[in-house]
């Protein structure tokens, strides 16, 4: 497999830090990323489709906001993947739930009946727009865990959605099947993303994995060490929240590791043409503002001072 085609950026933080969406498609175009993963949010402010598919030309997957575990905002969700149904965006990823495992535990078992055929529900929902929907598992060691935070939880969301999709919705079981898989953030397995805990979530998901995150580069060689070997046709995204200067060198060196070990292999690759992006002196520039300011208060302050006399 030719990891480096899988391969792409997922913008994780907030607008204040790697601004727009059209910032971040042209960070991904000046690095040559054939795949980017970009956050909807639940205002459905920053996102025109047509103004994201004109400025990026590689392959674009949305992650789009949670669904309530009451299926309040289902139709708000629902209606940004009606707008993209057209497009060439073919895939979708969401939080396998925004349920409070605690909530769920805790309720009576009707109670747990309904809130699980909500999530089923919202999964099987979306996908019903022929839009390849990842579902994503969730932090287990997280302050408030989510449902969706362990193979059997996820298990039971994907076969259930699955057969929602043939009953309610008319989809043959192959279809379903396409339609309906995983995102694995192994960065969510457990805090120390160990192999064969890696391991456990490929041999019982296998071709239903969808969609790989990671964060750091110890994560990506367990990764290329599991998948080397293999026929992987799916995205392998860098989920990051740092900024866009730094994405450029932190991504440019996980390529350079990539490009290394695919030459031990005997692959010939010829290295992207990227440049390390040197970070402007910020500190500095930080100081030069305040004094001007500090210095403008100053002067207005003295004139009213003189006015006065």
């Amino acid at each position: 497999m030719d990891i480096l085609k899988n391969l792409g950026i997922s913008y994780k933080a907030s607008y204040l830090v790697q601004g727009n969406q059209m910032e971040r498609c042209n960070t991904s175009t000046s690095l040559n990323v054939e795949n980017t993963e970009l956050q909807v949010r639940t205002d459905g402010k920053d996102f025109n489709i047509n103004n994201i598919l004109k400025t990026y030309k590689g392959n674009i997957v949305l992650h789009l906001p949670p669904v309530n575990p009451d299926l309040s905002n289902l139709e708000l969700v629902n209606d940004v993947v009606k707008k993209i149904k057209d497009s060439k965006i073919k895939l979708v990823t969401i939080n396998a739930s925004n349920l409070a495992l605690n909530l769920f535990e805790w309720s009576t078992l009707e109670e747990q009946k309904k809130y699980f055929l909500n999530i089923v529900t919202s999964v099987a929902t979306i996908a019903s727009n022929k839009i390849e929907v990842a579902f994503e598992n969730l932090n287990p060691k997280a302050n408030e865990v989510m449902f969706g935070s362990n193979i059997n939880q996820m298990t039971d969301i994907i076969v259930y959605a699955r057969r929602l999709l043939t009953k309610d919705f008319g989809f043959t079981e192959e279809e379903a099947e396409k339609y309906v898989g995983i995102t694995l953030d192994v960065n969510n397995v457990n805090t120390d993303a160990e192999k064969d805990n890696i391991l456990n979530w490929f041999e019982v998901f296998n071709e239903s994995i969808k969609v790989i995150k990671f964060q750091t580069i110890e994560q990506l060689r367990m990764i290329y060490d599991i998948l080397k070997d293999k026929e992987y046709n799916g995205y392998i995204f860098y989920e990051t929240k740092s900024d866009l200067d730094d994405i450029k060198n932190e991504y440019s060196d996980l390529e350079t590791y990539l490009i290394e070990e695919l030459k031990k292999k005997g692959v010939e690759i010829k290295p992207k043409k990227t440049k390390k992006i040197k970070k402007d002196n910020k500190g500095f520039s930080n100081i030069m503002i305040t004094t001007m300011i500090v210095l403008t208060i100053v002067i207005v302050i003295l004139m009213f001072i003189v006015k006065l006399r």
